[in-house]
């Protein structure tokens, strides 16, 4: 553009316009088109990297070559992604026009928005690697205290991680300003170029979607083909608009629904009963006249089934517990329904089923309705205590559980042990100790105590001074982790044999009700490559540990093949402490041979999944992508034979079980809307 001028001699001259450059629009176009092709570059090299990760895939050789048709299949979306960013780029550069100062803000805002998609590429692969799924709005939602993340960041926070988060981004700068400004090193027409690069690109999506869909569909691993940046802004985008309904389009009989229902007024309290075969079957007899029992239910941090010692796993993690069993009954096949902790204190307090949200209904619902396992105790005369070794600002959980029935909160605040040995709280010592004070204090009035360990969440702090053991008894891809995990375990069963040597002591074992089991699973990549918790749900990371230790009613070891989940725990220890159970818990006593054979879990992440067992099979469904799982678990315990295509009509009726949770989900948690309006 120019403007007019009028020379002394009357000839009308063009002076150019300092706002208008047509060489810069083309530098702008350039400049763009490099950071495009660089972008693209630092992706798939991020997503082969993933690749050299030790059993990333550990399939991969099924496949007579695996490099490349790999690398296609987990980064075609990633070139979708740059393709979309560089035609919005083209596109704002063509508003734009050849204004200088809006083509070069353009070109600015572009290369920046591109050099932190690198930086945000290689911390979501590092996000992957350890959790098994790109970060989410939801997630990003669920992190609650950031404090109290210090320990597991701190733990991946490596040199060379912090190298790569810092020197890919750097990298990616230099290069796009060295080629989009070097004018002899592209010597020629601009358009060749281009063609060789659409050609590539159109040949890399085409050749990369064949091989997902062959390679990678069905596949536990296919999460790693997304795009991390589409994952989070669409993530972002479903919560905004009101996207947080889970819903299972499948009609489902009204019957269904009674899973879900709440028991309804109570009925006369039972004779005590005693467990006589594994099956789970009972023998009714006449209940003698004796003291209230006490009950102490201990809730173990992220420890799943197969690292303890109670069902018949490889691990000798927990002898204490073992031996305690000697005692009582021991559940194979108890489930957690979230690999989430504030989820799984609502179902296990309140027997009510969390919200099949991403969110920590202890936050989101800090007054949610139902009657507390701690009042009902309290309600007869029983002292009660809540006491953890963590912190319970975390998630809301003090919040939640005031006005719960609980005499005493006690956290790491208030235990006697001053340094903590990670930023989620103190050694489980410290529990312990606050709960052997607790009894003492008034050791002939009955008292109910829930107690929450920390010291089994990642990082798997040891105890200090404290001699770590070889408790690894298999091959492990991430064996620093699991030993780690394991010693801590141990530390804690160690410590918890010390209340039980206490209860012996002091006369109150016979006459007290000890209930252990894990809030959610862990796993540390096998029999899966999944790794931490709430990735998945499959048994490492749903399969809980459960014994009711009852020296009164159990004089040996009774095992029990019975299928429940957490919602079941409240009603079982009040049947067994001859109390009714609360009219509106959703669970059921497991000694009831009327209850039906099930357990519901989800996972709520980057992707949404609903899963169910039903006697021996179990049943996993992604409901975003529709990609079905079926195990026969009573001849493939380690879930590796999906047997979905070859029993349709049995997929079927699970699904429409989980149709029922969903709608059931659905009303349950529409009354607790208007139960939170009307309180608030």
């Amino acid at each position: 553009m120019k403007d007019n001028m009028l020379s002394s001699s009357g000839v009308i001259r063009l002076r150019p316009d300092p706002r208008y450059d047509i060489a810069a629009l083309r530098h702008a176009i350039q400049s763009v088109f490099w950071a495009a092709v660089w972008l693209a570059a630092v992706l798939v090299a991020v997503k082969a990297y993933y690749l050299t990760v030790p059993r990333a895939v550990p399939w991969a050789d099924e496949l007579a070559t695996p490099s490349v048709r790999l690398l296609a299949a987990i980064s075609y979306g990633d070139l979708l992604f740059v393709s979309g960013l560089w035609i919005a780029g083209r596109a704002a550069l063509a508003l734009a026009g050849p204004r200088r100062l809006a083509a070069r803000a353009i070109t600015i805002a572009f290369i920046t928005s591109a050099a932190l998609a690198c930086l945000y590429a290689v911390a979501s692969i590092i996000v992957y690697d350890v959790l098994g799924g790109f970060l989410t709005y939801h997630l990003f939602a669920l992190v609650g205290d950031v404090g109290m993340l210090r320990s597991s960041v701190a733990a991946y926070l490596t040199l060379p991680v912090a190298v790569g988060l810092v020197s890919v981004p750097l990298c990616y700068i230099a290069l796009v300003l060295i080629t989009a400004r070097g004018k002899g090193a592209w010597p020629g027409a601009v358009w060749p170029r281009r063609a060789v690069a659409l050609a590539g690109l159109s040949a890399w999506l085409i050749f990369g979607q064949y091989a997902f869909a062959a390679d990678w569909a069905t596949r536990q691993e296919r999460a790693i083909a997304s795009n991390p940046h589409w994952v989070l802004a669409s993530s972002w985008w479903r919560a905004v608009t009101g996207g947080r309904t889970v819903q299972v389009g499948e009609p489902f009989a009204a019957a269904d629904l009674s899973d879900f229902t709440p028991i309804g007024p109570p009925r006369p309290a039972r004779p005590a009963v005693v467990l006589t075969r594994s099956s789970g079957s009972r023998a009714a007899g006449p209940a003698t006249a004796r003291r209230p029992p006490n009950v102490i239910l201990v809730v173990l941090e992220s420890v799943a089934a197969r690292w303890a010692s109670l069902n018949g796993g490889l691990y000798n993690s927990t002898p204490n517990l073992a031996a305690a069993s000697a005692r009582g009954l021991v559940f194979d096949n108890f489930y957690a329904h979230i690999g989430r902790s504030s989820n799984s204190l609502v179902a296990l307090l309140l027997s009510a089923y969390p919200k099949l949200d991403f969110h920590d209904v202890t936050e989101e619902y800090p007054r949610l309705a139902g009657t507390s396992l701690g009042a009902v105790f309290r309600n007869r005369g029983y002292r009660t205590a809540f006491v953890t070794s963590s912190d319970l600002s975390w998630a809301g959980w003090h919040a939640f559980l005031e006005g719960r029935g609980f005499d005493e909160l006690r956290d790491f605040d208030d235990l006697a042990c001053p340094t903590p040995v990670s930023s989620w709280g103190v050694e489980d010592r410290c529990m312990v100790d606050g709960m052997i004070e607790f009894i003492n204090r008034a050791p002939t009035r009955p008292f109910f105590m829930m107690a929450w360990s920390t010291q089994t969440h990642h990082p798997y702090v040891p105890t200090p001074g404290v001699p770590l053991l070889n408790l690894l008894r298999e091959p492990m891809p991430d064996d620093y982790d699991l030993g780690r995990y394991l010693n801590v375990l141990h530390e804690t069963d160690r410590h918890l044999g010390r209340l039980f040597a206490m209860l012996r002591r002091t006369g109150l074992d016979e006459n007290t009700l000890v209930v252990v089991t894990g809030d959610h699973g862990q796993a540390f990549g096998s029999p899966h490559s999944t790794y931490a918790q709430g990735r998945t749900l499959y048994q490492e990371d749903v399969h809980v540990p459960l014994m009711f230790r009852f020296p009164r009613t159990y004089q040996s070891t009774v095992r029990s093949n019975v299928v429940g989940g957490h919602v079941d725990l409240a009603p079982t220890i009040t049947d067994l402490a001859g109390l009714p159970a609360a009219a509106d818990w959703q669970g059921r006593s497991l000694l009831d041979t009327t209850r039906a054979p099930r357990a519901y879990f989800y996972v709520a992440g980057d992707r949404f999944e609903l899963g169910v067992r039903e006697g021996n099979w179990k049943y996993i469904l992604d409901i975003r992508d529709g990609v079905e799982q079926l195990y026969d678990l009573d001849r493939d315990p380690s879930e590796q034979q999906n047997l979905a295509t070859k029993h349709p009509d049995r997929c079927a009726r699970l699904r429409q079980r989980l149709a029922a949770w969903t709608e059931a989900d659905r009303l349950q948690y529409e009354r607790a809307n208007v139960g939170n309006r009307v309180i608030g």
